[in-house]
């Protein structure tokens, strides 16, 4: 081989080798999706697959990332959906309407996974795959469930965690409950570990931690959640995303990272004025890995919409964050 060509076929390997350029990331991030009761139930069913995300599309759409927290478990049929109130199922067509609306990964680990039992667990799963949906927090075994998903945008590696620390069957003996074959558990004797290992062996740029748990319409998180949320920056996230207490409370930053303490209800209906108001959340992480948040405010239902004056003042509030001016990217 000549020296020009072996400088040549250096060069190539190089490049091949070389990681890609970022660019700037947008990750836009909901809280809780409830997909499974009423109106929201009804539409899907009645074939209105994008009914509950209409006035919002362009939004999700638009982010090079978009997640939430998926509340209501997928069933395999329409016949199998519970609507008491208690028991969170949705029609099939509810991964193909998470698709449709820019969604592209769900958190599967939280209080309302089991609803509907193993088989629509797995079903859940089965649906949002074939939607093209990834999802986090459960799998078909534990190994697998506590494993992160990595999203590939602008040359930058996301590592997605999601877990756990409420659970509705068994809150106090989880690991007796057939539920964790499936679905990960915010313990951090695996937990801090893992995500230790993510950042040390280089498999990630970024790692953002879903975590379900915590105390239920409350405007701060008790003691025992907050240590849950800071050890998790001292682990090695980068940006901590919480929710289960269906209202949103204030973001807070750590070692520069921020951690979202609750996004609290994106498509969920429920009776107290107070968790009617949330926020898309923006993170826009630069190059060189700075972190930018902000919120687009919204009204809650089941069919979230835009929110302004008092109620997007009262939005920015709660979180502590600037309101962002765009809807859109």
């Amino acid at each position: 081989m000549t020296g020009h060509l072996m400088a040549a076929c250096n060069l190539v390997l190089a490049l091949l080798q070389a990681p890609a350029t970022k660019g700037t990331l947008r990750l836009y991030a909901v809280g809780d999706i409830n997909l499974g009761r009423r109106t929201a139930r009804e539409r899907l069913i009645q074939g209105d697959t994008l009914y509950s995300f209409r006035p919002l599309l362009d939004t999700l759409r638009g982010a090079d990332i978009t997640f939430g927290n998926l509340e209501s478990p997928i069933a395999a049929d329409t016949g199998a959906v519970d609507d008491s109130g208690e028991v969170f199922t949705a029609p099939p067509l509810a991964a193909l309407a998470l698709a449709l609306a820019g969604f592209d990964i769900v958190s599967t680990a939280n209080n309302h996974a089991w609803d509907g039992g193993e088989g629509t667990l797995q079903e859940t799963m089965r649906q949002l795959t074939r939607a093209g949906v990834l999802f986090v927090g459960s799998a078909f075994g534990r190994d697998m469930a506590e494993q992160p998903v990595i999203v590939r945008r602008h040359g930058w590696r996301v590592a997605f965690f999601a877990i756990t620390r409420a659970w509705n069957p068994a809150p106090y003996t989880f690991y007796r409950h057939p539920g964790a074959n499936y679905v990960a558990w915010g313990d951090t004797a695996w937990l801090y570990p893992a995500i230790r290992s993510v950042k040390q062996g280089g498999r990630a740029d970024l790692v953002v931690v879903s975590v379900h748990g915590g105390r239920e319409f409350v405007a701060a998180p008790p003691s025992y959640h907050t240590d849950l949320l800071y050890g998790l920056v001292d682990a090695g996230a980068d940006v901590v995303l919480a929710h289960h207490p269906h209202v949103l409370q204030p973001v807070v930053r750590y070692k520069g990272k921020p951690i979202v303490q609750s996004l609290g209800n994106f498509i969920f209906l429920q009776s107290e004025p107070w968790t009617r108001l949330s926020a898309i959340l923006r993170v826009v992480v630069r190059p060189d890995k700075r972190i930018r948040l902000s919120a687009i405010p919204v009204r809650v239902g089941h069919q979230a919409t835009l929110a302004s004056g008092a109620a997007a003042d009262s939005v920015r509030r709660r979180l502590g964050i600037p309101l962002s001016t765009q809807t859109h990217p």
